[in-house]
Parts: C-alpha cells; structure tokens; sequence
C-alpha cells in the first residue's frame, strides 16, 4: 500500500491542534462532560449561560424545549450557542428571518407558534389543538409541519447554510458534531479548516486505501489444551513402591508398554491364592471323577457324588474368581501362564501404556509408594489438539457447532491453524460476559504447545471485497469508527466505517470507504481535534 509521506517539523498550528485534541478528549470524558456535549449544558457559552440564566418556569419542575433535549423536534437542528433550533436563529441565520412575522425574543419562535406564551395551541398531549380555529393557531401548526418536513428534506436537499464553516447545516461537523453517531457506515458529515494550508502545514497526510478480499468473521480468544478424549492419566491397580521407572517426558510410547514396575503385596497374595485355587482345584478334579467311577459301580451312594461335583466347581470357581483378580491388576494371559508355569509368587506388578502417545507428565520415581489412583504418567495423543475460545456474548448467534476457524499465535507469526468447533457452552460467563465454545485441529500440531495463548476467528461466511487503510486513520468517537476522507483542500469528511479484522499495521474496511477516497494516513488524530473543538464550545457565531 502507498501512502503520501512528507515528514515536516511541528510547527505552531500543530501544537494548537494538539492541545485542543487533548483538552476535547479531556472536557469529554465523565458523565458531566457527556450531558454537556448532547446540548443540556451551557456553562461554557458566555451566550448560552446568560439566555439560560434569564429562562425561568412558574414552576420549579417545569421544563420546556429550551431546557429539556427530549421536548425538542426530532431531527430538527439545535443552535447550543444561542439555545434555540437552528431555523429560527437570526444570530446565525439572518436570511431566514421573515421581517413580517411577530418574534418572540423569550422562548426564539414566531409568536404565531410560540405554544409556551400561547398554551392554547397545543392540547395538553402536546398535538395541535383541534378545537382551536384561529388563522394564528392554524399557522403555527402548518409551521412546524413544513418545518419539521423541511429538516428531513435538508439532509439531502442542502437546508440552512453555514455561513461560518460554507456548508450546509445538516453537513457540518464542527456545528452539529452529535450527529454523526447517527451516521450510517457510508454517511459522512463535513469538516472545514480555518484556511487552504493549515491542514498541510499540520502533517495531514493522505492516500488511497488497497482493495483485497477478506471471509467475514468473528474474533475469539483461544488458548491451546491437550485433546481429553486422547488423553490418559496412568495409575497402579493396587498399592505398592516403584522399583523402576521406563520412560520419561516427553517420550513416545505404544499400547502395552511396561512404563513402571511396582513392589505390590497385593499382587503377591493374589498370585499365591490364585496358585493354592489352582491345586484345590486340581483335588477336587480327581476326587469328582473318583466318586462318579464308584456311584457308576454302585459301590459309593449318589450323595457323595453330588457332594463331589459341589466341591469340584466351588473350587473351580474360586480359581477362576483369583485369575480375574490378576487381570485386574494389569496382568496379561501370556503372564498368568508363566505365573501358573513357574509357580510365580513374586511381588512384581506392571504399569502399562493404554493406547500410542507421548509422556507428558511424570509423577514417579524410584522408591515412592502409589496408591491405588495415583497418577504415574499422563499420556496424550499429540495428534489432534483443542483450542478453548472465549467469544463476547454479543456474537452468540454467529457460535455454532461445525464452524470453521482459523487460530493465529503472536509467538508463532505466520503459522495459521485451522479447525472446527465440536462444543458450545450452554451458558454465559456472568461476570465476564464470555461464551466457551471449543474447536478441535489437527494441523501443524508440532509447533502449537498446550497452555498457548492466541486470536481465532470464527468464520461466518463467504469471501467479500474490503478495503485496507492504516490503523492510525481509524478514529473511535462515542463507541463508533470513524475516518477522514479529503474533499477539497481545507475540506474533510468524517465517515463512518464498519471495520473487519486488524493485519498487522492496517485494518480492513468492510463498509464505507472506497479504493479511491483519499483517506487521511497520517495525522488523523489533527482532523479528529478540528472536529471536537465544538465541545468546548466553538460552533456557529454569529458574522
């Protein structure tokens, strides 16, 4: 992207500018200053504060349109200087004062309309009164009826012109700086400078903006965990002492491998038991078969062959009880042959791996006693990996099962993982005001580690065309963005914008500029303080 760049020493214009920008940010920032900047407060217009210091009510509760923002015509434009709507102001607008027409010098509107001195012409709600047949009521209605149809009409057709600033009313930034919240991404208001080269000799710089195309997303944060449905914590099946340790951190083991050798007695009384089952077994075998020979020669009663038979499965069944106990233990048919082969009783238990992975914790060594549940080894399989999201909860509905994602890492720059999210929470964090969702990837797992913190966004549709300005031509004003666009030489536009995501030093326009407005790059910060000076109350004066 190219931008003008013409650096220039600060001069005294600079300066100014700077420390008006620093004393609007100032004046502007509590709850007073806010009230103050909607029109409620005059106290720092000479002007203002003695027209509201002679306006009084018959009661102290009492408020009118000149007192009260919300009593005033909607959409109709205000004079803060001389507290009176912007149409009926000769101060600002002598042209527009009709020389036959009664005015009334205490609340600023024609007489014929004035329904604070003539109550009569409105009805307790406000509305025009129906019984009222006067030609001077009629008037009034039929007034502020074309009045408030002309200020719709002016936003397009031009209406009342500034005299001070050579705009329109409706258009003038620095007059009616509220307006501009109300704005749409595209809408712009006007900006004049106090001459051609003041913008210039401030380092007000501008360019054009780069055309690309961007997915439109959501950001979310992320941090990077092991995938727990691969993921394994590693325990011995009965108490015991470790002897020997396999294998360490961070190694690769496969299903079945001998990661830690216990000293159990467990195992060595089950081992033994199983052994004697094994022999009384083999007794009761011999004498089951001894009585079915003498009960088939009618030598021994069929009672003791019964008996016989009892005993032979009670011990049968008491071998087969101990065998299931070995395996419990961790012990593999291949081993309990050699148990039973080589009249095993020897303490010696296994720990083994359950499935292919990788170490990732060890709690073990030599000589330390582990009960039954106490970890020896977590194992994970490093082949998938989650990524944890925190996403505002103003973007609920953009948070769904199967969305795509893509991860960035600031330690990692020019990586980018993708995945899909598998779960969202089915509750709102109440104090951060943050939904959990989870994402599962499998690329470039090598280089992420577990605990990583990074951006996702989480795709919300299609490829779109976008524009790409610098960070720094994007100014914030009561919560919306803003840039500059330059029109004439001592001639801005501040337009509103919709922005996409950041990219390093610039950030992308969705809605509202195009590649060929020339956008303020450097000193948009100049064109802001121009912009804000109404708040310490420099608006239209009277010529």
């Amino acid at each position: 992207m190219k931008f003008l760049n013409n650096e220039k020493p600060l001069n005294l214009f600079s300066i100014l500018s700077l420390c008006v920008l620093v004393l609007s940010l100032a004046g502007c920032g509590g709850e007073d200053e806010h009230d103050h900047a909607q029109g409620d407060s005059h106290a720092d217009d000479p002007n203002a504060a003695a027209i509201m210091a002679a306006h009084k009510h018959e009661s102290a509760n009492e408020t009118c349109f000149m007192c009260d923002p919300a009593k005033r015509d909607k959409g109709r434009l205000w004079c803060r200087e001389h507290v009176r709507y912007e149409d009926r102001c000769w101060l600002c607008h002598p042209e527009l004062e009709e020389k036959d027409r009664l005015y009334c010098k205490g609340h600023f509107l024609y007489e014929d309309e004035c329904f604070l001195c003539h109550p009569e012409i409105q009805k307790k709600d406000g509305s025009a009164s129906d019984t009222t047949t006067t030609n001077a009521q009629e008037l009034a209605v039929n007034e502020r009826g074309r009045q408030q149809s002309n200020t719709t009409q002016n936003a397009h057709a031009g209406g009342i012109f500034c005299n001070e600033h050579q705009v329109y009313e409706i258009e003038c930034a620095i007059c009616q700086p509220d307006l501009a919240t109300s704005l749409k991404p595209g809408g712009s208001m006007k900006i004049r400078f106090a001459s051609i080269n003041s913008a210039d000799k401030a380092g007000v710089r501008t360019g054009l903006p780069r055309a690309t195309q961007a997915t439109p997303s959501i950001e979310a944060l992320c941090q990077v965990q092991y995938n727990h449905n691969t993921m394994a914590k590693v325990s011995p099946l009965a108490d015991g002492v470790i002897r020997a340790v396999k294998y360490d951190v961070g190694d690769k083991v496969h299903a079945g491998d001998v990661l830690v050798e216990l000293h159990s007695a467990q195992a060595a009384t089950t081992k033994s038991q199983y052994l004697s089952a094994l022999v009384e077994r083999d007794i009761r075998q011999q004498t089951l078969v001894r009585e079915k020979r003498l009960f088939d020669q009618k030598i021994a009663s069929e009672k003791n062959y019964i008996e016989a038979q009892a005993s032979h499965r009670t011990a049968e069944l008491m071998a087969n009880n101990l065998r299931q106990q070995l395996i419990n233990l961790g012990y593999t048919t291949e081993e309990i042959q050699l148990v039973e082969k080589n009249q095993d009783t020897s303490a010696n238990l296994v720990i083994r791996a359950p499935f292919e992975g990788t170490i990732v914790q060890r709690n073990a060594v030599i000589g330390e006693a582990k009960a039954i549940g106490q970890s020896v080894f977590t194992i994970a399989d490093l082949s998938t990996r989650w990524l944890v999201l925190s996403v505002s909860s103003r973007h609920i509905a953009h948070v769904q099962k199967g969305k795509s994602i893509i991860a960035t890492f600031e330690e990692l720059p020019g990586l980018i993982v993708k995945g899909e999210i598998t779960w969202v929470d089915t509750a709102v964090d109440s104090r951060s005001k943050m939904l959990q969702a989870r994402a599962l990837v499998e690329d470039d797992l090598q280089q992420i580690k577990t605990g990583l913190f990074g951006k996702a966004n989480i795709i919300t549709g299609s490829d779109q065309p976008v524009t790409l300005v610098p960070r720094d031509s994007v100014q914030r004003h009561e919560g919306a963005s803003f840039v500059f666009v330059h029109n004439e030489p001592d001639l801005y536009s501040i337009r509103r914008v919709a922005l996409g995501q950041t990219r390093g030093q610039s950030v992308e326009i969705l809605d509202g500029v195009s590649a060929t407005d020339p956008v303020v790059t450097d000193g948009s910060f100049i064109v802001m303080s121009e912009f804000l000076k109404s708040r310490l109350g420099a608006g239209c004066t009277d010529h």
